[in-house]
């Protein structure tokens, strides 16, 4: 940006040292609204940038979220499967005991409904 700050001056230089040996008004104002211009455009642009960056951040951030709902994602199809593992084997324990009415479940189904979050009674 120093770079740019240092042409506005030589522009509003140029523009004093053209108006104090010749006059010239028409073209004292056409470096002085280029000066400024440039001054504008040179604010408008660290503007931008500082935009740029926070955007940036924002996207960095948003990609970290992403990646743990991605993660999350994975777990709960996981824990879908077996959910649906557990739910297979449990009714086929009933329709097997179901003639008997005698439908008892064994204790490898409390251990794994609880691994998934499910509250059993041990009675």
């Amino acid at each position: 940006m120093s770079m740019i700050s240092a042409q506005i001056d030589k522009l509003r230089e140029l523009a004093d040292d053209i108006e104090s040996r010749y006059g010239y008004p028409t073209a004292v104002k056409a470096l002085r609204d280029a000066a400024d211009t440039i001054w504008q455009l040179r604010d408008d642009l660290q503007w931008a940038n500082a935009e740029n960056a926070k955007l940036r951040d924002e996207l960095d951030a948003a990609k970290h979220d992403l990646s743990l709902f991605s993660e999350r994602i994975v777990e709960i199809g996981a824990e879908n499967a077996k959910l649906r593992e557990l739910v297979r084997d449990m009714y086929a324990v009933m329709v097997t005991d179901a003639a008997n009415c005698d439908v008892t479940y064994p204790e490898q189904f409390d251990d794994r409904m609880r691994e998934l979050g499910v509250e059993v009674d041990d009675a």
